[in-house]
């Protein structure tokens, strides 16, 4: 017989703790310990209960990021396994998580995911989902995209990327940089064959594609 399975919940919306504790209540083998409704509520929750599962929202009103309090819960108690519960789907957030150390990500509009996310959480066998895997390996092509660029473009030229992004002409970049023009039109001569761009614009684009920006 599966043994009870004590969930903790980070929620600071009161229609989700609803949603969320009812559907939980239906199963027997899942006992909601605890609900916190902020980041100090959630610490002191997490250093008083037995907790094995946590549903964490990211977004909570008191301007906790989820993300580095999944961090900060995991350092005091690592045996807990961490469920990401948000209504963001976005590529970046995601990975953000799962680098923090969560273990799986429910998007609350497919919130019937939930008691299978619990139970697989439990059983350390969290697979990942496709469409999740999917976003995850975009946001490593990002980084090793961000590294290797990182590698051949200086410290000036990044900066004179980011200037461009500002609207700055070439000659106001060169009185910011105090350089020449014709320096700047060198740098930004660089700039397009490292990037394989075809104008200042679509340098931009590509810089901020890959995080520079």
């Amino acid at each position: 017989m599966r043994s009870t399975i004590r969930v903790l919940l980070i929620e600071d919306d009161k229609d989700w703790i609803q949603i969320i504790s009812e559907e939980l209540n239906c199963y027997q083998d899942i006992k909601i310990i605890g609900i916190a409704h902020c980041s100090e509520e959630a610490l002191k929750a997490i250093n008083k209960k037995d907790v094995d599962v946590v549903l964490m929202d990211i977004f909570l009103q008191d301007n906790c990021d989820g993300i580095e309090l999944t961090a900060q819960l995991l350092e005091m108690k690592k045996e807990i396994k961490i469920i990401m519960l948000t209504s963001s789907d976005e590529d970046t957030i995601i990975f953000h998580a799962y680098t923090a150390g969560a273990i799986d990500y429910v998007v609350k509009s497919e919130s019937h995911e939930i008691i299978d996310a619990i139970r697989a959480a439990y059983e350390n066998r969290s697979p990942i989902r496709p469409t999740i895997a999917h976003k995850i390996r975009k946001e490593f092509c990002k980084l090793r995209k961000k590294e290797q660029m990182t590698c051949s473009l200086t410290k000036t030229e990044i900066s004179i990327l980011k200037l461009i992004d500002q609207g700055y002409t070439q000659k106001e970049i060169a009185n910011h940089l105090v350089i020449s023009i014709q320096t700047v039109k060198n740098h930004v001569s660089r700039i397009l064959k490292k990037l394989s761009a075809k104008n200042s614009k679509h340098a931009v684009c590509k810089a901020r594609e890959m995080g520079f920006l």
